[in-house]
């Protein structure tokens, strides 16, 4: 199992750029069955208009990208002898090729991910950013095939990322999680209504974490020594302002998952935004109780409200965690809202609270710089060994040149978080410096 702290704790828009907006600052449920877009350059733009008629829609509307990324972190733990260390440096990123459609039909891609070491102290491994043991690697991530269906139905098979609450990229690191398996997605929209609805469902065998090149069982990234795969499914909502949505995940005598989340966006008077989410999880073991050996329960509640009048927004949340036993992200980031930099929140009876703010700096003459600080308090009496009270300060700074520089995102990080227990104390200081670039070759 899992322990909370980890390196899940991430935040669940950190593989997203900033946003003053509120209804911009989409839920982990509102982002699902959609791939992350924050724009790119393109090289060959005219690339088709010079192809032959002859040449098949197959290879004629076929793209190719490249998602260039070098990314640094250090995070240094004290409290505790001797002081925890993990840094690296790495470089490396992603190159994906999908065709155009076969009968107008049938398409497929595949996706080439790697991570290479520029500086990786051997001593100062698991930064998520190379293998464990600070080594580079490169593997073949994505190769699908996708058969499209009529009424908007597509079948996908093969490795893949998805993009649902508990099962996702995680990409906030060098390279994202992918998995194995296939799944029926589809969507309706009634623009006249302003409605339109996803959803998916299907079996997943495998997953590729973020700092491996090899797949495993779904079960095994789990925690279980045992090979099992997830069946997921779920769907998601939008009516205008509103939304709500519900996944599933189940995993044969492992774990299995409820979330639910709803969400509400309102022109609060003119020129200011105000959003409201409410989100719930219930997790529990099945079967043969294998991920733990005895049977466990718990669930986590959170509510988050941010108004934004730009430039400038500001987001209060608040969650609570069932006393049974500590919340598990085996498969994705945390998708509450009170996820910080270094610490997640989500250990058996925790409650934690969320106090942020995010400022463009364009009016400034800083256009295409956003900053964000944020303060979590958390505290529980359910921990092993006793009352445990822990807190974090966290500032990004987002820097997004698209005039000039369309692709190019820069982010830095700082985070810093305490944890007392009884006569305990550590403290964890985190930094991370992540250039990425997105250029569509053609």
């Amino acid at each position: 199992m899992l322990a909370p702290g980890s390196l899940l704790a991430q935040g669940i828009n950190q593989s997203e750029p900033l946003t003053v907006h509120p209804r911009q600052s989409l839920t982990t449920i509102e982002r699902s069955f959609a791939l992350p877009t924050w724009g790119e350059a393109t090289l060959f733009d005219r690339r088709r208009e010079t192809l032959p008629e002859t040449v098949p829609a197959f290879f004629r509307d076929s793209t190719l990208k490249a998602d260039l990324r070098t990314y640094y972190r250090d995070k240094v733990t004290t409290g505790m002898q001797p002081a925890a260390v993990t840094e690296a440096w790495a470089a490396g990123g992603s190159l994906s090729w999908e065709s155009g459609k076969l009968f107008e039909r049938l398409h497929g891609g595949v996706t080439l991910y790697t991570s290479l070491p520029l500086y990786a102290p051997e001593a100062y491994g698991n930064t998520g950013l190379l293998l464990p043991n600070q080594s580079g690697f490169a593997v073949v991530g994505e190769l699908y095939g996708k058969v499209d269906l009529p009424l908007d139905h597509t079948v996908t098979a093969g490795r893949y990322t998805w993009s649902t609450p508990y099962v996702g990229r995680q990409d906030n690191r060098m390279v994202p999680n992918t998995f194995y398996g296939y799944m029926l997605t589809g969507s309706q929209e009634d623009k006249g209504r302003d409605l339109s609805v996803r959803y998916g469902g299907g079996y997943l065998a495998t997953i590729k974490q973020r700092d491996s090149d090899t797949f495993m069982s779904m079960a095994q990234a789990a925690g279980a020594p045992v090979d099992r795969g997830t069946v997921a499914g779920g769907a998601v909502l939008t009516w205008g302002p509103a939304s709500i949505g519900a996944f599933e995940y189940y995993t044969q005598d492992i774990l299995n998952i409820l979330y639910a989340e709803g969400s509400y966006g309102a022109e609060a008077w003119p020129a200011v935004e105000a959003m409201l989410s409410i989100q719930a999880a219930d997790q529990r073991a099945t079967g043969a109780n294998l991920l733990t050996g005895s049977y466990f329960s718990t669930g986590q509640l959170g509510v988050r409200l941010q108004i934004g009048a730009d430039p400038v927004m500001v987001t209060a949340a608040f969650s609570q965690v069932g006393g049974g036993a500590a919340m598990q992200n085996p498969w994705s980031n945390n998708p509450f809202y009170t996820d910080g930099l270094v610490l997640d929140y989500q250990r058996a009876g925790e409650g934690a609270l969320l106090l942020g703010g995010t400022v463009n700096l364009r009016h400034v003459g800083l256009p295409g710089v956003t900053v964000q600080l944020q303060f979590f308090d958390g505290w529980t009496t359910a921990a092993p060994g006793g009352p445990l009270v822990e807190s974090e300060w966290d500032v990004t700074v987002d820097w997004r040149p698209q005039v000039m520089l369309p692709g190019l995102w820069f982010r830095f990080d700082y985070g810093v978080a305490q944890t007392w227990q009884g006569s305990s104390y550590t403290r964890s200081n985190e930094a991370r410096a992540i250039l990425n670039y997105r250029v569509r070759v053609f």
